[in-house]
């Protein structure tokens, strides 16, 4: 394609990753009033976010392989008609919220959501590629990455918007924005022809070879964006329950308070990927420092659990996560080869999102004892230095770094 395309092109193809981010983050501030009207326990609670997540997460690798064979547009709009037959599916649970069986079909809707939001989530990539070429590629990949963190901030605003006239509309909102996107997709980007791609069977055996090769410096990257993103996700879930069963706020604010942890870590991101500037000898450093900054921000939540001192603690955490997880990701990026770094980056994501399902359903259920909740979490939190360490003579990175090493 030519390398300049309209501006509202790159606009609708930003709204998948969006789309993503706020099928689970808009839902976390009303979990809480969902649970009160439902007559919910707080791991069913958790459930609402984990039935949408999970799935996700799992299909995420699949969607872009899909696509290659079937064709970007194809798949976008099949996998957006999901999300919203999937919304249709939660508003009828949710209006039958006094019949039995209710919560069930509300589960059943977010599940069919998910698997739409899992398929569609790696397509924006893939879209630019397709799409933009040369400099105008570069600059566009940006700005998804620009769509993905306004996700993450603008969400849980749209949650407290939505919960100060009623939850229910959480699902027409979602299915709206979804219709958008589909529409967008439809007169605005064009259908590539399907490429009927060869099975490469030694394409699962080089990634399994590079796998056992280079574990160990991958360890501490992996199990920094499973935790990281599983804490801040269950720590997010508590702080909604706090700010709706004792902050009294509007629900408005509780939104603006619960976007403020997602935007440190966005900003610390962005000047954290500026620091690194690919510099390899850098990765150690920010390891170490956003690392103890997770555990010095836990050891903060043992201390006192009151609200205003959690909501400090929780934005210290979100700032030592913006610091490391620019690092993992600019570390893949530089040192897996081309050859495997799809493999590897959709193994990565599907990781880190089952952080993000998993971590409000295990906080639903730790939260009957907030101490254990806490040093459990601290555990989690030493789990990245313990990686780290393990994986010390791995730093900086080289790709050398094996078995043999140890």
């Amino acid at each position: 394609m030519s390398e300049k395309q309209p501006s509202y092109v790159l606009f609708f193809i930003g709204l998948l990753p969006f789309i993503m981010v706020v099928g689970n983050s808009m839902f976390i501030l009303l979990v809480p009033q969902m649970q009160s009207d439902l007559g919910l326990t707080t791991v069913e609670g958790g459930l609402l976010l984990t039935s949408f997540s999970i799935p996700a997460a799992l299909l995420v690798p699949i969607g872009g392989v899909v696509s290659d064979r079937y064709g970007r547009k194809q798949v976008a709009l099949i996998a957006l008609a999901l999300i919203m037959i999937g919304c249709v599916v939660s508003s009828i649970g949710a209006m039958m919220n006094e019949v039995s069986g209710a919560f069930s079909i509300l589960i059943v809707g977010r599940v069919i959501q998910g698997v739409g939001a899992g398929a569609v989530t790696p397509l924006a990539m893939a879209f630019i590629t397709d799409v933009f070429e040369g400099e105008h590629r570069n600059r566009a990949l940006g700005t998804i990455e620009v769509f993905n963190g306004a996700g993450k901030i603008i969400s849980p605003i749209l949650g407290g918007v939505i919960l100060a006239f009623s939850w229910y509309g959480s699902f027409v909102l979602f299915l709206a924005i979804c219709l958008f996107a589909f529409l967008g997709i439809i007169l605005f980007t064009k259908s590539e022809s399907a490429k009927k791609i060869k099975q490469d069977v030694n394409k699962s055996r080089r990634l399994h070879q590079f796998l056992i090769t280079e574990w160990r410096w991958l360890v501490p990257i992996f199990t920094a964006g499973f935790v990281g993103m599983f804490l801040l996700f269950g720590y997010l879930f508590y702080f909604a329950y706090l700010l709706e069963m004792t902050a009294g706020y509007t629900p408005i604010v509780n939104g603006f308070l619960l976007a403020i942890p997602v935007l440190f870590m966005t900003i610390l991101s962005y000047f954290a990927s500026r620091v690194l500037k690919g510099n390899v000898n850098n990765y150690k450093r920010a390891f170490l420092y956003g690392g103890f900054t997770l555990i010095f921000a836990s050891l903060m939540m043992i201390i006192n659990s009151t609200l205003a001192w959690f909501a400090v603690s929780i934005a210290i955490y979100s700032i030592g996560l913006g610091i490391i997880l620019p690092a993992a990701n600019s570390a893949l990026a530089n040192v897996v080869s081309p050859s495997e770094r799809g493999a590897v980056f959709s193994l990565y994501s599907m990781i880190r999102f089952l952080g993000v399902a998993l971590g409000p359903l295990c906080f639903g259920y730790w939260i009957i004892n907030i101490e254990q909740m806490m040093f459990t979490s601290l555990f989690f939190v030493s789990l990245i230095i313990v990686s780290f360490v393990f994986s010390w003579n791995c730093f900086p990175l080289r790709k050398d770094c094996s078995v043999t090493d140890l």
